[in-house]
């Protein structure tokens, strides 16, 4: 019940409800989906199924084509052979966004998600092809910059007409390749310029997601903080790199703390597993020559069973939380 619970937290909060119902809300729901496991309207059906089939069928065939027949093929056929999928996906989500039925609604979403893949490769066959204003692709970073700086604005135009997961999955997927561009900026690729405005992305994601103005709110919570911890975790590989380690474990712990606060198993398990491994890598960056690969492997390992033991202590004891 994700969406209950972030309504019964806003209502909470804006003082529209007690405590006392929203116990009775949630055995009211617990009870309801015990009788039917989905909603009808919730339930995918075969339209969906092949509207599904065919997203993918036609990304496949675009793939297919740049595979054989690409070298025949002149600049502007290079252009339209993926620029009208583009706008098909894009007008194909639009129509199944409009429409009430869930099924088509969730298709559509799907939809507008291959579009932000399929605008990248556009915008990027154009660059390489006319190299407008002496913006190209290969070996110039700008023409990339451009490509990941398209594809975010298209993510997050999207996102603001329809706020749903595959939505702030592909934002949050676009931020992170805008990251490596960025990082791919100066003359050798920075690990750390990308890593840190990564976790930067994250953090403002975030910060936004628990101000309630990223929706929705699972989604959020997910993708920005894995940009969090990813962030630091690729600064860390460098050679001054032990700053951005610890960081990776300072972020893990406010992940948690987080997740302990706000009630939140998402956060409590990216904290968990972030930390998890920040500990593997420092151990086998740090310490195997003294320690020996079985030795690290040993601690690794306690250290994973240490972190699902706790992720299910946790688990149960916000279910217990629920109950009540």
């Amino acid at each position: 019940m994700p969406d209950v619970e972030e309504h019964l937290e806003l209502w909470l909060e804006a003082g529209v409800i007690h405590d006392s119902d929203a116990q009775r809300i949630r055995a009211f729901e617990r009870q309801h989906h015990a009788g039917s496991a989905q909603p009808s309207g919730e339930r995918p059906g075969a339209i969906e199924a092949l509207l599904y089939l065919g997203v993918v069928v036609v990304s496949v065939g675009v793939f297919a084509l740049i595979e054989q027949r690409w070298p025949d093929l002149d600049s502007w056929a290079r252009v339209m052979a993926i620029g009208v999928p583009t706008l098909l996906a894009l007008a194909l989500g639009a129509a199944l966004h409009a429409n009430d039925e869930p099924g088509l609604n969730r298709a559509g979403q799907l939809a507008w998600f291959v579009a932000v893949g399929l605008f990248a490769g556009f915008v990027a066959i154009f660059l390489n092809e006319y190299e407008p204003a002496g913006i190209g692709i290969e070996d110039n970073a700008d023409g990339l910059l451009t490509v990941m700086s398209a594809a975010a604005g298209l993510g997050l135009i999207l996102w603001v007409v329809s706020p749903a997961h595959p939505q702030v999955l592909a934002l949050g997927a676009a931020l992170f390749a805008l990251g490596q561009a960025v990082g791919n900026w100066p003359d050798e690729f920075s690990q750390v310029l990308a890593g840190m405005l990564i976790f930067g992305f994250g953090a403002a994601g975030l910060a936004l997601t628990e101000a309630r103005m990223m929706r929705p709110r699972f989604s959020g919570r997910l993708v920005f903080a894995v940009l969090c911890a990813v962030g630091p975790y690729e600064a860390g590989f460098t050679d001054n790199g032990m700053v951005f380690e610890l960081l990776v474990f300072a972020v893990g712990g406010a992940l948690i703390a987080m997740g302990v606060v706000r009630a939140s198993f998402t956060l409590l398990a990216v904290g968990v597993i972030a930390s998890f491994v920040g500990l593997v890598t420092f151990i086998f960056e740090h310490f195997e020559e003294s320690l020996g690969a079985p030795v690290a492997l040993m601690i690794s390992g306690g250290a994973l069973i240490a972190g699902v033991l706790l992720l299910a202590r946790l688990r149960s004891a916000e279910h217990i939380r629920r109950l009540r």
